[in-house]
């Protein structure tokens, strides 16, 4: 395995008829349970503040906080677990709210010195300490969507009795915070206070208005001999004094952190709770992840017969895991913020779509929710809001987003086999369909346009997912029929194979639910579609697919990812897409370091550093290239890009975080870390879906 990513580090970036693909031996012992995947995501960091929103963390369970790791060699935090932080824009809570003092007759225990592991593990965290006398372990899991269990065990290693004692302390960052004591514990009632930036671009806090929202955090200490609150803001726990320890024997502590929002009942939260055993939550814990990576990675893909592969792959999951929310505020079905990391407090709609594809391998019921959540507010015209916000009142209704909800849902059915859900979201995802082509089909001619409920062009760029796409740099924007709908002055290719998609999937879906009908009719209207992208939408003197004007159906000529979706839609013709294929083979347009960009490298406006949509690499549209030139056959082509692309995107093979977008030219990582449609998409991509 070892000779494989430095020979593809040397000649990925040449024709592939220079360098094939390497054959690569079956591994003899492949990774499968929880154990097997200790720290492939690094988070180890604490907050100096509470607005320090870009740490990486861990959460569970679709729980709306998150805990880290201490930093290596940290005297301050050792063997304490780093939060908790809030998901829904207050940020963190605390540094810790349980840091442990260990001293064993009458001398301080070094953690430090004494540090063994530190490991972040699919599902749970764990620090390990030990010297000749004595060992310290403590690890933290989620019980529920609202409270983290944290375990710690002290074992005598030595020939003779221990004399030790153990207390935890800790306090949070809001200063306005009232501390309280319950039975067994300290609850923190936190207010949180709008922030505004200030002149010098620091971030004041308005502690002179009321507060905007309020969150509680309940510590309770369960085996703990006294409890006491330290002011209003801290804590202070005897688990116990000159507790005498026998050789060979051990003691348990143990202690929950419940996190509920505002208008949620703490006191329900904790008689859930007192009926769990700590024993069997971590049990139940290892169960449950270790029988979802089975699931994942029996999967019969050659991606998976390489460990390297199966860590990615699994790195996904917990990217996903952790990025996952449970029903909270006006968000009344579980869905995925994109990122936990600067896209907090709510969902996007094509977001969901695609993370709902890839979730639906470990969290099946969670892919049903969020293929639902955005529905939840569909308009009575059949418009899905952009996005959905924790406070309803963020809802963006400018734009919608690219109509891959279908294919989302079906990507859900053909795992779960659900026939119920499919009943149950059809008629929306229909809805949806036919809103398209009321409100955003321009010249009534069945090909649609990107557009936008305010007549702005950036929401109508906005819509198509693509932001700033350089396609879009001399659009304008028309005034169409309804109220409220506009349309872009160009009809747009990546929509039109969505749309053709959309087509045939709701054809397949309305078979299965005996709308034979109506399944046919769809079929009908996508031949349509089909032979209208055919003829109108390739230019065939540069042997690409393009947006084309409405006013004289001349191409957008803008090499771009959008034109490698029909071959992901099966639109194209076998010829259209050997040229196709050949300009994502040639290095001087797709084929770069990091392969299949959103813009050919060779044009002028190629900004691979800052661009966002104007060339930088985002993985999705690799997706969507990868599974297209596979439809057409082009197998090795598709697996050198894949293996291209593991090799190269920065952190991936290591301990970082999957990215929400890379340089085409170097790999780098550039926005948003912990990214969940590349996550989604990486892991159908590497289980050969």
């Amino acid at each position: 395995m070892k000779h494989l990513f430095p020979i593809y580090g040397m000649c990925s970036i040449l024709w592939l008829g220079a360098c094939t693909p390497v054959a690569t031996q079956p591994e003899k012992s492949l990774f499968m349970t929880q154990e097997d995947f200790p720290n492939l995501l690094n988070v180890k960091n604490v907050p100096e503040q509470s607005v320090d929103g870009d740490l990486n963390l861990f959460s569970d369970l679709g729980a709306w906080s998150g805990y880290a790791l201490p930093v290596n060699q940290s005297r301050a935090f050792a063997g304490a677990f780093i939060g908790p932080m809030t998901m829904h824009g207050r940020g963190w809570i605390a540094q810790t709210l349980a840091q442990p003092t260990l001293v064993v007759n009458g001398e301080k225990y070094d953690l430090v010195r004494n540090m063994q592991t530190a490991k972040y593990l699919p599902g749970k965290l764990i620090q390990h300490f030990k010297d000749a006398q004595l060992e310290f372990t403590t690890e933290l899991c989620f019980a529920t969507s609202r409270t983290a269990f944290v375990r710690s065990v002290i074992t005598n290693l030595s020939d003779t009795p221990l004399n030790v004692s153990l207390t935890w302390s800790g306090g949070v960052f809001e200063e306005n915070t009232i501390a309280s004591k319950v039975d067994k514990g300290v609850r923190f009632h936190c207010p949180f206070y709008g922030r505004r930036w200030g002149t010098n671009r620091q971030i004041i806090t308005l502690r002179n208005e009321p507060p905007v929202d309020e969150v509680t955090a309940t510590v309770l200490f369960h085996t703990a001999d006294e409890v006491m609150t330290v002011g209003n803001d801290s804590l202070r726990v005897v688990e116990k004094s000159d507790y005498l320890l026998q050789s060979g024997k051990s003691y348990t502590s143990e202690y929950s952190q419940t996190l509920t929002l505002k208008g949620e009942e703490t006191d329900k939260e904790y008689v859930a709770i007192k009926s769990i055993p700590f024993d069997q939550c971590f049990a139940d814990n290892a169960q449950r992840w270790n029988q979802g990576l089975q699931r994942v990675l029996s999967a019969d893909s050659p991606y998976m017969k390489e460990n390297a592969y199966r860590n990615i792959a699994v790195k996904a999951l917990m990217t996903l895991n952790s990025n996952w929310r449970t029903p909270a505020g006006d968000i009344f079905h579980g869905c995925s913020f994109p990122s936990y990391i600067g896209f907090i407090g709510g969902c996007w709609s094509w977001d969901a779509w695609q993370i709902a594809s890839g979730n639906v391998y470990y969290n099946p019921e969670g892919a049903k929710s969020e293929m639902l959540s955005l529905f939840d507010y569909q308009a009575e015209n059949g418009m899905v809001p952009d996005f959905i916000g924790y406070n309803k009142v963020r809802n963006n209704w400018r734009d919608s987003k690219p109509p891959i909800a279908s294919w989302g849902a079906m990507n859900v059915y053909k795992v779960t086999g659900d026939k119920a859900f499919l009943d149950e979201i059809f008629d929306k995802l229909y809805r949806f369909h036919q809103w398209w082509y009321a409100e955003r089909d321009h010249d009534h001619n069945g090909i649609c346009e990107y557009g936008s409920t305010d007549g702005t062009l950036i929401a109508a760029a906005w819509e198509s997912g693509m932001d700033n796409g350089v396609r879009f740099d001399d659009t304008r924007m028309l005034k169409n029929e309804m109220e409220k709908a506009w349309s872009m002055d160009q009809e747009n290719i990546c929509l039109n194979s969505f749309l053709y998609v959309d087509k045939l999937t709701l054809s397949e879906m309305a078979s299965i639910l005996g709308k034979q009908e109506l399944s046919e009719q769809l079929a009908k209207e996508a031949e349509v579609i089909k032979l209208y992208v055919q003829t109108k939408m390739y230019d065939s003197e540069s042997g690409f697919f393009y947006d084309i004007r409405l006013n004289d159906r001349t191409p957008v000529k803008v090499m771009g990812a959008e034109g490698w979706l029909p071959l992901w839609a099966g639109i194209a013709t076998p010829e259209q897409a050997e040229s196709v294929k050949n300009i994502m083979m040639d290095e001087k347009h797709f084929n770069s370091y990091l392969p299949l960009g959103t813009l050919d490298v060779s044009h002028p406006a190629l900004r691979p550093t800052f661009g966002y949509w104007r060339g930088p690499v985002w993985f999705n549209q690799v997706y969507f290239g990868i599974t297209g030139l596979k439809r057409y056959g082009y197998v090795e082509e598709a697996d050198l890009l894949t293996r291209k692309f593991m090799a190269h995107a920065q952190g991936l093979m290591t301990d970082g975080p999957i990215h929400e977008n890379y340089n085409p030219l170097t790999g780098e990582v550039l926005n948003a870390p912990n990214f969940g449609w590349s996550s989604a998409l990486i892991l159908r991509l590497l289980l050969d879906q």
